[in-house]
């Protein structure tokens, strides 16, 4: 019995799809606590990294409005 192959479009369609989730932008929990209150913490802009050594993501809490970094 062969195994069922996806075809070229139903890929694509796929792929698309994948691709435009991961690149949303928009502020992201990352499952980390804030060390001021407590809250889950937001990833600012996912799609950037910074540069640093180490790397490092802005984050950012929404209920208490600090702001900081994590290592990416």
């Amino acid at each position: 019995m062969s195994k069922k192959l996806k075809d070229l479009n139903e890929h694509n369609a796929q792929a698309s799809n994948m691709q435009w989730a991961m690149n949303d932008n928009n502020p992201r929990l990352n499952g980390i606590a804030c060390p001021k209150c407590g809250e889950e913490l937001y990833d600012s802009n996912p799609m950037i990294t910074l540069t640093s050594m180490p790397a490092q993501k802005n984050v950012h809490c929404s209920k208490c409005d600090y702001v900081g970094y994590r290592i990416a």
